[in-house]
């Protein structure tokens, strides 16, 4: 399975492989490495002994691959650099107990690929760039081939390139004990800095924690569920800057998503381009998308500007029958100022959509009218750890909530910070203790003991 690539601010995109194999969005080459050690050369692509790991909500991937006394150590992360393209910076690290040759191999199928003092151009558009050159480079593929599978050793290096127009190149650098070696490689069209004018992956990782920040801050008891509320939620907003690649149906979920998790700039750049896309299809998850990002922000901009998407949608929608979110369309149409359309809507008797009952935020909220209920899907393999969620954006406002234990019983700490005209919502907890209600926007009480 890849990993994405992503970078906000940036065109482009990549992914890589589950052992260390990078490639831009583009298809256009890859980037393999290779370890010569004192034995023999190893392919990470095809050892067994290769683990992944990821850092910073999977924004620096980390590929080990087993060598004599120790690991090689690959890791990949994206940046924007500073007026060009989506960056890859391509890390790999000793450390085992003795020096190894360590070995980047491009792949660009069909491409004149050329190797310069710089870096590596293919179609003569630079993809490659280092600090510091190789100690030697092989081009083509019978130099590359008779190098790196066996026939020379690890230990004779690698011959001089002859040559372009060939395919394929292998950059090989000496690398002792606790050495490191990097380069940047462009993830779309433009010429790729140097490594060191880039961020490291220290500085990647806070820069996506501060963005994934933005949002609403949600603790569980699962450290594996929290690990990919993390990676996912990265995944979502990396997802914002290849809107290109995806058709309507995926946008509409992406922009769900992103409203859910409190990311509502993030989810309008989407519903910008849902709307200026012009299609007849998927009506019900149009309506779907630009209602949620309504009923979660109440902005009324937002809702004005969809006007023309949203009438486009409910007609589409009452022609095939598909089911739609009634109540939440007619609430954006009122907001917008058309109450006509409005009760043009109502007339229509459209099938309307029952409220989403699975995800991650089916389990922490769901609305029902005018009741707000917390932790609906509460896991018992929950019971006796801590849950906690800060400003959960709701159809009612903005809500946290915490869920403590003395003992067998649940306590409950709420606040609902209720937007205007949205006050005397009654909360309750049905999975924590049937029993319990209030229409207070803020408090603690000791439910039953939870069964």
């Amino acid at each position: 399975m890849s990993r994405p690539l992503d970078v906000l601010g940036a065109p482009g995109w990549g992914e890589v492989d589950a052992r260390g194999l990078v490639q831009p969005g583009t298809g256009e080459w890859t980037l393999d490495w290779w370890v010569g050690a004192s034995d023999r050369w190893r392919r990470a692509s095809q050892e067994a002994a290769v683990r992944q790991i990821d850092a910073g909500a999977g924004a620096v991937v980390e590929t080990r691959m087993k060598v004599p006394d120790g690991d090689a150590v690959q890791r990949v992360w994206a940046v924007a650099a500073s007026g060009g393209p989506a960056v890859a910076v391509v890390e790999v690290g000793n450390d085992a107990a003795t020096a190894f040759a360590a070995a980047l191999v491009v792949d660009a199928p069909g491409a004149p690929l050329s190797v310069g003092r710089t870096g590596v151009a293919v179609a003569g558009q630079a993809v490659l760039a280092w600090d510091r050159p190789p100690a030697a480079a092989a081009v083509g593929h019978e130099d590359v081939e008779a190098v790196l599978s066996g026939g020379a050793s690890a230990k004779e290096g690698v011959s001089k390139p002859e040559g372009k127009g060939r395919d394929v190149a292998a950059l090989v650098w000496p690398l002792p004990h606790t050495a490191r070696l990097a380069v940047s490689a462009a993830l779309s069209r433009g010429t790729p800095p140097p490594p060191s004018d880039l961020p490291d992956a220290d500085a990647v990782a806070r820069g996506w924690q501060a963005h994934l920040d933005r949002g609403a801050r949600i603790e569980v008891p699962d450290e594996g569920l929290a690990r990919r509320i993390r990676r996912n939620r990265r995944r979502w907003l990396g997802r914002t800057g290849r809107m290109e690649t995806a058709d309507v149906v995926q946008l509409c979920e992406l922009s769900v998503r992103l409203d859910h998790h409190g990311y509502h700039s993030d989810a309008e750049l989407v519903l910008d381009e849902i709307a200026a896309r012009w299609t007849t299809e998927a009506p019900a998850e149009r309506l779907e998308a630009f209602a949620v990002h309504h009923d979660l922000t109440g902005d009324e901009q937002v809702a004005v500007r969809s006007l023309e998407a949203v009438a486009e949608a409910v007609e589409a929608a009452a022609r095939t029958g598909a089911a739609v979110p009634v109540a939440p369309v007619e609430r954006l149409l009122v907001a917008a100022g058309q109450d006509r359309a409005a009760e043009d809507l109502r007339r229509l008797g459209l099938n309307p959509a029952a409220p989403p009952a699975d995800g991650l935020r089916a389990e922490l909220v769901a609305d029902h009218g005018d009741t707000l209920d917390l932790a609906p899907g509460f896991r018992a393999a929950w019971r006796g750890g801590p849950l906690a969620v800060y400003g959960l954006p709701t159809r009612f406002g903005s809500l946290s909530y915490a869920v403590r234990w003395h003992g067998p019983r649940p306590a409950l700490l709420w606040e609902l910070d209720c937007g205007p005209g949205l006050e005397g919502v009654i909360l309750r907890a049905p999975a924590l203790d049937e029993s319990w209600s209030s229409d207070l926007p803020a408090g603690e009480a000791l439910l039953a003991a939870y069964r």
